[in-house]
């Protein structure tokens, strides 16, 4: 990528959003668990690069849109969460990194703000850099969870252009962790080179080398590299096609590319093992996958009664609701 197309990426423009901001996860098929993760859009696109960002076929601009109408963000979550139960799993990473304007637009400190009188909702922040600094403004840190995006450093070279390295996003997690906040870790999407099982499962050992406290982990993620097909077209174009499409890839039930079964089945194998070596009982789940390499991985008994229930339940565990649910349940058999 030229070093202009950067600078167009850094540029920001000031727009209304006509839309809703808070959207759930849509998931891509009955085929694959969704977390149920809920979506909030303050802002869209990313100062950084990466080649298999689906953005850059899902937008016709490379540049970062912040929408103006916070209050009408405000209004809308008021209102869906008077009519909405249980805990709520938001996040902000899903059309943008939620940290890299951080410093400079407060946009992730202000929906902090806005989230923390409910007392059932976490909210996580996604980022592949270490703008951090500001976030010790948020008044109550252990109800946020800063998720890093993680790869392998060969791939983080080869596909992820302006973005801080393994080690700097690992001393970050580590700084967060010393801040009060939780931590959450993403191995998505994982990508197919010949040495990639060494080095993913030296990333999972760096962590728990960085982390002191594990327990303050609230989840981590994995996933093979997905994509639509018009970023394939897109990227060969530009001749910027490899290594993401080196190896083969089918057609899921979603429609999208992705790597064979029995290769997922070895990436996430892999991670659970490598986990296990470290924290047995971390919360690690694979992102938009079948009931069949949730087996075939030795994933499956994790989730006896769903994703989102075991997400849930451990969103429920960091703010604490689980104790109080125990309380009232006592309080009625009494």
């Amino acid at each position: 990528m030229k070093k202009t197309d950067l600078q167009n990426r850094m540029r920001i423009v000031s727009e209304v959003n006509k839309g809703e901001f808070w959207k759930p996860c849509p998931g891509t098929s009955k085929d694959y668990y969704c977390c149920g993760y809920q979506i909030i859009t303050p802002f869209t696109g990313c100062g950084m690069y990466c080649s298999y960002c689906i953005l850059q076929a899902y937008f016709d601009h490379d540049h970062q849109v912040l929408y103006t109408n916070f209050e009408d963000l405000e209004r809308e979550i008021v209102e869906k969460m008077n009519r909405r139960m249980g805990v709520v799993r938001f996040g902000t990473g899903e059309f943008a990194d939620s940290l890299f304007q951080e410093d400079n637009l407060g946009v992730s400190r202000k929906i902090a703000a806005l989230l923390q009188p409910y007392k059932n909702v976490i909210v996580e922040f996604k980022t592949k850099s270490t703008c951090i600094n500001s976030l010790k403004q948020i008044a109550e840190p252990q109800k946020v969870v800063i998720g890093f995006s993680l790869n392998t450093q060969r791939m983080v070279g080869e596909l992820e252009q302006g973005t801080a390295s393994i080690e700097k996003r690992l001393e970050a997690a580590a700084q967060c962790e010393k801040m009060g906040f939780n931590l959450a870790f993403h191995f998505d999407p994982m990508v197919w080179y010949g040495n990639w099982e060494q080095e993913y499962r030296s990333v999972v050992k760096m962590i728990f080398h960085y982390v002191k406290e594990p327990e303050k982990i609230a989840w981590c993620s994995m996933g093979g590299f997905r994509t639509m097909p018009s970023l394939k077209s897109l990227l060969r174009k530009q001749g910027n096609h490899l290594p993401l499409f080196a190896g083969e890839m089918i057609s899921g039930a979603d429609g999208k590319l992705r790597y064979p079964r029995p290769l997922r089945v070895q990436f996430y194998t892999a991670m659970r093992e490598e986990f296990e070596k470290y924290r047995p009982q971390t919360t690690l789940y694979m992102c938009m996958e079948s009931d069949e390499v949730w087996t075939e991985s030795g994933m499956k008994q994790r989730i006896p009664f769903g994703l989102k229930y075991y997400l849930d339940r451990r969103a429920e565990q960091i703010l604490g609701l689980g104790k109080t649910r125990a309380i009232l349940q006592n309080e009625k058999l009494s």
